[in-house]
């Protein structure tokens, strides 16, 4: 995968908790948090940041203090629930998992992080947990539509691919990285590649398997005909009124947030392949960026269209894309 120009400061990822060091204990760290909370130096030994303020601060009263302990205990009740809910059945007990091993990192599940164990339970009650890091690449790898088990191919039922995609959303919306992480810091491949995995996970969401594979391959003569098509779907074949189109694409018209920046006979000779892939991935983020999932969802129509009229492995994903 080649390098992009990507940076932390455009991509949503999770600044490590921990103070930079002893000796500057007023610093944040500036590294990712590839563990959880903390980057690989500090998740040993963490020290948690704290960012200076200058409050008064005044004693509580015997009530103040009641009532804190009543909702700790009321947070605490309700923790092992919430992992449930959001991480499946084997949040608190790995070893009753049938698997042992993770799939990506043959670790034991044991040492999965908590905050990234997620498990199900199949057709047959048979349990599993996996690194929700090493699904989701899986996953985003995989250019079929439907998820499967990696270790029995069996297909996830919709309410489990539901399950998963809503924890990695969760995630996701709290800046933690999906990938695994053994640096300090994430690489520029790595900013690229969870910048496609965002993408690929929207439209996961929306009913459309978006492969990190059609998207890291595309060529540029692809790259031209994907952009043409969604600017003709957009602006002429589809007739879409300029209602509709405020709805699915916010601003889509105003000079600042232009949709479409080029007329396609303007940017046909350019041979750039990395522009070429930013503007894509961009075009086809911006489709899905509607207030509400209905308009998001036909945001994603038109882009997975665009995208089969341009590549013949999405194509063949989704023929019927193209045939009506």
């Amino acid at each position: 995968m080649k390098r992009k120009n990507l940076n932390k400061s455009s991509i949503p990822v999770r600044q490590c908790a921990n103070i930079k060091s002893k000796k500057h204990p007023d610093v944040q760290c500036k590294y990712t948090a590839s563990d959880g909370e903390f980057c690989s130096r500090h998740i040993k030994n963490p020290s948690r940041f704290q960012e200076a303020k200058s409050l008064i601060i005044k004693p509580s009263s015997k009530k103040q203090i009641q009532a804190a302990k009543i909702i700790q205990n009321m947070w605490r009740s309700r923790v092992g629930f919430l992992r449930f809910s959001n991480q499946g059945p084997l949040t608190a007990c790995p070893e009753l998992s049938d698997n042992k091993t993770d799939v990506c990192t043959l670790d034991s599940v044991t040492t999965i992080p908590l905050l990234y164990r997620w498990s199900y339970a199949d057709s047959k009650k048979h349990l599993w947990l996996f690194d929700i890091r090493s699904l989701s690449m899986m996953r985003s790898q995989d250019t079929k539509i439907h998820v499967a088990n990696p270790y029995t191919r069996e297909a996830l039922s919709s309410k489990d691919l539901d399950s998963f995609l809503k924890r990695c959303k969760q995630l996701r919306s709290h800046k933690y990285c999906l990938l695994h992480v053994n640096d300090i810091d994430l690489s520029p491949e790595q900013l690229w590649y969870q910048t496609l995995l965002d993408l690929s996970m929207k439209y996961d969401s929306l009913g459309y398997h978006l492969s990190l594979e059609w998207l890291d391959k595309i060529n540029v003569a692809e790259c031209y005909i994907l952009y043409y098509e969604l600017w003709d779907l957009w602006s002429y074949r589809l007739q879409l009124p300029d209602n509709l189109k405020q709805q699915v694409v916010p601003d889509w018209n105003r000079e600042e947030t232009l949709l479409f920046k080029w007329r396609p006979s303007e940017v046909q000779n350019r041979r750039d392949r990395t522009w070429w892939q930013k503007n894509i991935i961009t075009l086809l983020d911006r489709v899905v960026c509607a207030r509400d999932k209905e308009h998001r969802t036909l945001g994603a129509l038109y882009g997975m269209t665009a995208f089969a009229l341009a590549c013949p492995k999405v194509r063949d994903a989704y023929p019927w894309l193209v045939d009506v």
